[in-house]
Formats: C-alpha cells, structure tokens, sequence
C-alpha cells in the first residue's frame, strides 16, 4: 500500500453543444454515522452546479422521499428576497464516486421540475473545476481534492499566442 499518497478523484462530462446548464447525476443520503444511513438510503437525482451559490440546496422532494427531520434553520439570501429556511444533514455523493459525509444542507425550492439538487460553492471549493467550450462543445469536468498546479489560462494564452 502507498502511504501518504494523494489519489485524485475525477469526472468529465462533455455535452453535445454549449452547456447553459451543469447538471449531472448526484447520489443523495442520510448521513452513514446513522444506523439507516450509508449507501443503502441513497437516491439518484438529477444536480445542476452552480457557482454563484454558496451553498447546497435540496428539494422538497427531497425532504419527503428520505424522511428526512431539519437539523436546524439558516437565512437564505436570493437576489430580491431573503427567508429563514430549514437546513439539514446529509451525505452527497457525486459522478466521480465521491462521498461527501455530513453535508449542511438548505431546503428551497429550485425552478425545475427535473432538478432535486444544486451543488453550491460549499462543495465545489472543495476541488478542481474547468468548463471548456472548445469546438462549440461544453466540456465540464471536477476533481477533489484540488490539484497543487492549477489551471491557468493565462499561461496557456501567452504560450500559444504569437509574440508580439
């Protein structure tokens, strides 16, 4: 066995044409610290990814399929609106076979019939993000952890653009 060794864990998802939308399988439960808990509570659902929030949302759907009981309350801040909304515990599970343990959770409402979760920036943070839109195709793709040598456009813009 390797000791001290960081193992990447990573996805791709390439679109057929330009994305307006990140949505991928996500795996929800309750948290595996519960005697019902772990893999055998998980649901499939479908997720968007979305960088202006910062946090997880879940439907309630959600809420109703797993039984779930708020863990607490927090004040959710729209563009023109605020409210006080129920907040739960949960694990997420995300297409690079990821389990994301004790996930703080927001109930809300999200505008689509075929979307029960939105990936915020409290899980996002947690990795590597790249959207590509080479050839009039979206390719989206996420790692965790995050890798020590970031994507850099920059670099990349100055090594392929002629001196000037």
């Amino acid at each position: 066995m390797v000791k001290d060794k960081i193992f990447y864990h990573a996805f791709r998802i390439q679109y057929p044409r330009i994305a307006r939308e990140l949505i991928t399988n996500i795996h929800i439960g309750l948290p595996s610290i519960l005697p019902h808990g772990g893999s055998k509570s998980f649901i499939s659902v479908k997720g968007i990814w979305d960088t202006g929030a910062t946090g997880t949302v879940i439907t309630k759907s959600i809420v109703d399929k797993l039984k779930l009981s708020p863990t607490g309350k927090t004040k959710v801040l729209g563009l023109n609106s605020s409210a006080v909304k129920d907040t739960y515990i949960l694990d997420i599970g995300l297409p690079n076979k990821v389990r994301i343990p004790n996930c703080n959770v927001i109930e809300s409402e999200i505008n689509s019939k075929e979307i029960e979760v939105l990936i915020g920036m409290d899980i996002i943070q947690l990795g590597d993000l790249a959207i590509s839109n080479a050839n009039n195709r979206t390719t989206f793709s996420y790692c965790i952890p995050a890798h020590k040598n970031p994507v850099d456009l920059v670099e990349k813009s100055i090594r392929v653009n002629p001196k000037r």
